[in-house]
């Protein structure tokens, strides 16, 4: 009878563990570019609808107000402390405050202000927005302007960029729409 001697194998070899420790990196290096733009489109995605929440809010106020815009309002409480809380005002419809936080504004605006976008008040404070009779979307500058084209709120900087664009900000439109756009004219 022979006795055979059988060896059991209970680790890896220093060269084996560095072996897969380095295709692990690689796996890594190839998946964090993907994962990054991927959390970079889900907070643009989230903006948008934080957009769009605030423009049915806007849309409710609109209602129950004859047609026109909060007028005197602000979304900046720090820079125009005169003025009425675009939140404050919207505040019975968004009961979540953090409605106004745009997830890519780095800037603390939303603690600071308390708002990461910033209301149209240049135009909607005119004469267009005003009990005249005039529709709520008149620019008051240039005469009336469509609801499409009129902006209300928006990014207070350029945050986004969707895909093969750098920078780009989140727009809410008198219509309702919210649009990524390069550049926007209040």
């Amino acid at each position: 009878m022979c006795n055979k001697i059988t060896r059991v194998r209970s680790s890896y070899t220093l060269l084996e563990l560095l072996v897969t420790i380095s295709v692990i990196a690689i796996l890594a290096g190839f998946l964090m570019p993907a994962f990054s733009r991927a959390k970079k489109r889900g907070n643009r995605i989230q903006c948008v609808n934080n957009l769009s929440q605030i423009g049915k809010a806007l849309e409710l106020y609109c209602q129950d107000n004859s047609g026109f815009y909060p007028l005197n309002c602000t979304t900046r409480k720090e820079t125009d402390p005169d003025r009425i809380l675009l939140q404050d005002l919207l505040a019975k419809t968004l009961t979540d405050k953090t409605i106004f936080a745009c997830p890519d504004e780095h800037e603390q605006l939303f603690e600071t202000e308390g708002s990461s976008y910033v209301w149209n008040w240049l135009q909607i404070d005119t004469g267009g927005n005003s009990l005249a009779g005039k529709p709520k979307y008149d620019s008051g500058f240039s005469g009336e302007v469509p609801s499409s084209s009129f902006p209300l709120l928006s990014d207070a900087a350029t945050y986004h960029g969707p895909e093969g664009k750098r920078w780009a900000i989140n727009v809410l439109f008198a219509d309702g729409h919210v649009e990524t756009a390069e550049k926007i004219q209040f």
